[in-house]
């Protein structure tokens, strides 16, 4: 009978451990309305997150094949203005997304986030995006997408700002 209940405990431990729980602040969209969209909040880099790009870039997960969706991330080469924007490209997991979060540690040490949240009773539609001003340094850009309600960071990279010849 222990044999039989041991991995259904293992099972039971696991889901609990990747599933976000009650305790989850909830970001309002922009606006602070029920239409979603995107939300930037800047500040300083998280407690031991380091500065600039001291650290490797994380491993990323593989989204279960029927949950797959695809982003876009682009780092202007404008010297004025080196904004990253991560675009939401749409994949069979679309009608499942409910957020995609952004998360941009500058090369002068500050770090901002923001998100693209489901409007009520609608989907993320593809080309949606979210804009980020970025350094004219290297930044690190980590994208975390809530698929029915499990986090899986997709994408964790340095991007570099290159110049013009």
């Amino acid at each position: 009978m222990a044999r039989k209940i041991a991995p259904i405990l293992i099972l039971i431990l696991f889901a609990l451990a990747i599933s976000p729980g009650c305790t989850s602040p909830v970001i309002p969209p922009r606006g602070g309305g029920p239409s979603g969209g995107t939300q930037v909040t800047p500040g300083t880099q998280p407690p031991g997150s380091g500065s600039g790009v001291t650290t490797p870039p994380g491993p990323v997960v593989t989204v279960p094949p029927d949950f797959d969706v695809e982003i876009q991330v682009n780092k202007n080469m404008i010297f004025t203005n080196p904004g990253i924007d991560v675009f939401y490209r749409g994949g069979k997991g679309q009608i499942f997304l409910q957020k995609m979060s952004v998360e941009v540690y500058k090369s002068d040490g500050t770090y901002v986030s923001g998100q693209l949240v489901r409007p009520e009773g609608e989907q993320i539609s593809v080309g949606d995006k979210v804009t980020i001003r970025g350094t004219t340094g290297t930044d690190r850009v980590v994208v975390t997408v809530t698929i029915l309600g499990v986090d899986y960071k997709i994408y964790d990279q340095y991007l570099e700002f290159k110049t013009r010849p």
